[in-house]
C-alpha cells in the first residue's frame, strides 16, 4: 500500500485507484479519461473565447454607438464566441486529449485552463495575422 495514491498512475501501477485522481470538477483534480480531458479543454476554450468576443463586442458597440443595433452587438459577438470556442476548441481538444490519453498523462485542472486560454490566444493571433500570411 502506498502513502500517496495519486502517483500510482504516474509510476505505472496497472490498476491505480482513480477515484483519488478525478473528482469530476473543472476547478480541481486530475483528469485521465479521454472525455474528461476533452471536456475540460473545450470548456475553458469556450469560456475564454466568449469573454474575448464579448469584450470586442463592447468595444464595437462603443465605437458604433450611433447605430440602432449597437446595444445588440455584444450579444451577437458573444454567441459567435461560443460557437467559435466550441468548434475550434473542440477540434483542438480532440487532438490534445488523444495525445494525453495515449501517453497516459494526467491532465491537472489548471492545465486545462492553460490549454483553453492558449488556444484562444492562438485563435486571436491567427485572426489578426491571417492577412499578413497571405501570399
Amino acid at each position: 500500500m502506498t502513502i500517496n495514491k495519486g502517483y500510482d498512475m504516474i509510476l505505472g501501477d496497472s490498476n491505480p485507484d482513480t477515484r483519488t485522481l478525478t473528482d469530476g470538477s473543472l476547478f480541481h483534480g486530475y483528469f485521465h479519461k479521454y472525455g474528461d480531458i476533452w471536456l475540460a479543454i473545450t470548456f475553458w476554450c469556450t469560456v475564454s473565447c466568449t469573454l474575448t468576443y464579448l469584450l470586442s463586442g463592447f468595444i464595437a458597440s462603443i465605437i458604433l454607438r450611433r447605430s440602432k443595433l449597437s446595444p445588440f452587438i455584444p450579444i451577437f459577438t458573444a454567441v459567435f464566441g461560443v460557437a467559435i470556442g466550441i468548434s475550434f476548441g473542440g477540434i483542438s481538444a480532440t487532438i490534445i486529449a488523444a495525445i494525453y490519453r495515449s501517453a497516459s498523462f494526467l491532465l491537472e485542472w489548471y492545465f486545462g485552463v492553460a490549454w483553453g486560454v492558449g488556444l484562444t490566444i492562438l485563435h486571436v493571433i491567427l485572426a489578426f495575422t491571417l492577412r499578413l500570411l497571405q501570399v
